[in-house]
């Protein structure tokens, strides 16, 4: 008798959940509306169930440009007319574009202003200082990879070192030229 008790328990448990199962799947409860019905004061009605669309054809609307709408407009049942605004978007980075735009004009405008001015006096002395500083950097440039040329055995300096002086010597005779440049530029006026 008590081996039998459990598994009786086991089969009367899954028989009253199966039939509760299948009674509660085929109740009918209506849930309620979410909203009361419309109401009307005539006596002869008719009322249906449907969509409103436009007399003529559906309209696309789209921008020219993607963006996120900040305002709209219209409402559902407005008379829109040809050429009035539907909606507006957010304009914030064509504003700061436009800013950005403006102060770069302006940087520019006083650039166009001093090079109309130049040259002045004061910028001829400074022009011929960089020239002679330059040359200075050369000559050093020279002399250090004049030094390292001079050495016998080639193990006791690095290939990097080598390397390294003679880029040097390139890059000061270019800034020479550079200073002369702009000192024939400010001459040139």
């Amino acid at each position: 008798m008590k081996r039998w008790t459990i598994p009786v328990i086991a089969l009367l448990s899954l028989a009253f959940t199966s039939v509760k199962a299948y009674e509660w799947r085929w109740r009918n409860e209506s849930s309620p509306p979410p909203a009361d019905p419309a109401k009307t004061f005539f006596r002869n009605t008719v009322a249906a169930v449907g969509l409103v669309e436009p007399s003529s054809e559906n309209i696309s609307i789209s921008t020219a440009v993607p963006g996120l709408v900040t305002a709209v407009h219209v409402k559902a049942g407005d008379h829109v007319r040809r050429g009035s605004p539907l909606f507006s978007l957010d304009d914030r980075d064509v504003r700061a574009e436009l800013a950005l735009r403006k102060s770069n004009l302006e940087v520019v405008r006083m650039r166009l202003a001093r090079l109309e001015q130049a040259p002045r006096p004061e910028e001829v002395p400074q022009a011929e200082a960089k020239v002679d500083e330059a040359e200075a950097a050369l000559a050093d440039a020279q002399n250090q990879q004049r030094l390292i040329d001079s050495v016998s055995d080639k193990r006791a300096i690095r290939e990097e070192d080598v390397l390294r002086r003679r880029d040097a010597t390139k890059v000061a005779a270019a800034r020479l030229e550079e200073a002369k440049a702009a000192l024939a530029l400010l001459k040139a006026d």
